[in-house]
């Protein structure tokens, strides 16, 4: 792992993984589908103001072999915590714009050309809508 998200992700797996071995009623060991519902949290991202944080998490979808990821934001004071996306489609990399109004993110929902495009959610609430058209995508 290099950098800090690599070891930011692996410092949550670790609590993840401590918290499901803590909610056991027995003591046993780690099993491979206890892999399977860890929760991978990344890309945390601070609001202009200071009072939100704007997040990735990502979960394993067993059956249809792939993963999915959706934007979340959650108060600085962790009293509130809200999922902002829900798509099947992966959602992730959320930024803020300046005025903390709205969020921008990376998905690659209704693109037939499966690349990620961006796209704007009022943090408010509402449907997010696509800014960008790009063939080759954005990163």
């Amino acid at each position: 792992m290099t950098g800090i998200a690599g070891w930011a992700g692996l410092f949550w797996i670790a609590v993840v993984a401590e918290g499901v071995m803590a909610q056991s009623p027995a003591t046993r060991r780690l099993r491979v589908d206890d892999l399977n519902r860890l929760r991978e949290v990344s890309g945390p991202e601070v609001s202009p103001e200071g009072a939100w944080v704007a997040y990735t998490v990502s979960t394993a979808d067993t059956v249809a072999d792939r993963s999915d990821s959706d934007v979340w934001m959650t108060s600085w004071d962790g009293k509130r915590t809200v999922r902002l996306t829900t798509s099947r489609s992966n959602e992730g990399a959320p930024r803020w714009s300046p005025d903390g109004r709205y969020l921008a993110f990376l998905s690659n929902r209704d693109d037939p050309r499966e690349v990620q495009q961006v796209w704007l959610l009022d943090r408010a609430g509402g449907e997010a809508e696509r800014v960008t058209d790009l063939p080759g995508g954005v990163s």
